[in-house]
């Protein structure tokens, strides 16, 4: 299922496949500074600025679980997926902007 949804997904995403992903259980990942994150965020999301991404990473377990980043624009997220990618990262999703995926997330 998530390799069906990843596989229509390149560059800056489609919101609603993004949110279909992130309800299917992708981690999402906020790669905005301590102080963007702090004035609003996703709740599910966790906040690892992009500079620090690189270490992150070597603490994470599973490389082929899902993730969605997202960012102020979709720049930063970017770059984001590219150095997961780069670091054996199979499902990573630019998820553009915050207020992209704000507007189109699903009711509850």
């Amino acid at each position: 299922m998530f390799q069906s949804l990843l596989a229509k997904l390149s560059g800056s995403s489609n919101g609603e496949k993004c949110w279909q992903l992130i309800e299917q259980g992708a981690r999402v990942i906020d790669v905005r500074s301590p102080e963007e994150f702090a004035s609003g965020h996703l709740p599910q999301a966790i906040n690892v600025p992009l500079p620090t991404l690189d270490q992150w990473l070597h603490q994470v377990e599973n490389k082929q679980h899902p993730f969605v980043l997202y960012c102020g624009a979709g720049i930063r997220a970017q770059k984001g997926c590219d150095i997961l990618r780069a670091n054996g990262f199979e499902c990573v999703v630019n998820g553009g902007s915050l207020k992209d995926l704000v507007c189109c997330q699903p009711n509850p």
